[in-house]
């Protein structure tokens, strides 16, 4: 069985970290052959090449989508090519016409986060509402099966955007996560360290990321606050945090492909997204053992036991998460506690063997169950 996979491949965000553990996965087992075709070359790609996989490349920036269409078929013509999967709304719509052209038995979405604007205008928002419609109104048609990554999602997609429920299989978000390191003290690294890894786009909702973090220094000075990433509103946000009077305590660190040792370099972990998939920032931080304080939104709360391995906020009030925050600041026991079960937790429950497994399953169930994608 050949899976051909089909991605942007422009950034080097929590999908595509799901993507390349997926396919890496995959390729060391004894399953699918898979195939990777990217609109761009990036890190993503360089790694699937590292691992040996087969990754093609058909420049978005330089072929319209007709263009893309007619090179990928004319570049996999004779592949025996049992599935498609895709992910992203542009490429369900490539993969769905693609199987036509290709005969191409299966297809397969996997749903990674809920549709989102790429800034907070009434225009952007209504752009993405009909995208969303048009690339919904594609995968209910034309595909076998829909993947989301949280029961939450799951939930939305049957209730809100008229998807079948036995079209829909939910498989969570997996990592590859370093060996356990001995827990640390801040008071070994200095002061208390609060971070948080996130594309800055107004679905992380940084800005309240930045309002907790200017009220936990009114109460506690020697905290240092850090955000990993990149993205369009990093200039708005980091104006955002001078007028906050944050200049001197947080940092703006640039993303890297191994995120690890700044997870490790964290006393908590802080996310105030707006919404959430299963967010594999939030398992990695868990897995290295670092508790977590965040919004109560999307798939979080089947990954973050409340009391048990950080704390959930419902609402978007930065008192409320900042005084969570405090409060394992002040409780040095209760904190490695809860990095403890979380660590044991995510590394049992979100890896990627376990991620890969699913998937394999669903394309061997696939060829002889699902609806066949021209129907």
């Amino acid at each position: 069985m050949t899976v051909l996979h089909i991605f942007s491949g422009d950034l080097w965000a929590g999908a595509e970290v799901v993507i390349f553990n997926l396919l890496s996965r995959l390729d060391k087992e004894d399953g699918p052959r898979v195939i990777a075709l990217s609109l761009n070359e990036g890190v993503l790609t360089d790694k699937l090449r590292a691992a040996g996989i087969v990754t093609h490349v058909i420049p978005e920036a330089r072929h319209s989508f007709v263009g893309i269409l007619w090179r990928a078929a004319r570049l996999l013509k004779g592949t025996p090519i049992a599935a498609i999967h895709s992910h992203r709304y542009k490429e369900n719509l490539l993969a769905w016409l693609l199987a036509k052209w290709l005969g191409a038995g299966e297809l397969i979405t996997t749903i990674h986060g809920m549709p989102e604007s790429a800034t907070l205008s009434s225009r952007e928002a209504r752009l993405a509402r009909w995208r969303s419609r048009l690339d919904f109104f594609v995968v209910r048609r034309g595909f076998g099966c829909a993947v989301a990554v949280s029961d939450e999602m799951k939930r939305t997609l049957v209730s809100q955007h008229g998807f079948r429920e036995e079209r829909v299989r939910v498989i969570r978000n997996g990592g590859v996560f370093p060996p356990p390191a001995p827990a640390s003290s801040s008071s070994s690294r200095g002061c208390f360290h609060i971070g948080t890894v996130a594309r800055m786009v107004p679905v992380k909702g940084l800005d309240l990321f930045l309002d907790v973090a200017a009220q936990v220094r009114r109460e506690a000075p020697f905290v240092r606050f850090s955000l990993l990433g990149d993205g369009p509103l990093r200039d708005e946000l980091a104006r955002r945090a001078t007028a906050l009077n944050l200049r001197d305590g947080i940092e703006f660190l640039a993303p890297r492909p191994d995120p690890f040792p700044y997870y490790q370099s964290l006393d908590l972990y802080l996310n105030t997204s707006r919404h959430e998939g299963i967010p594999l920032s939030v398992i990695e931080a868990m897995a290295c053992g670092t508790p977590v304080v965040s919004s109560a939104v999307g798939g979080i709360p089947e990954i973050v036991t409340h009391g048990e391995h950080g704390f959930l906020v419902e609402g978007r009030d930065a008192g409320s998460f900042a005084a969570r925050c405090i409060s394992l600041m002040g409780d040095d026991p209760l904190r490695r506690i809860m990095g403890e079960r979380g660590s044991a937790w995510a590394r049992s429950r979100f890896s990627a063997p376990a991620m890969a497994l699913a998937y394999r399953r669903l394309y061997e169930e696939g060829a002889v169950t699902m609806p066949r994608a021209s129907r």
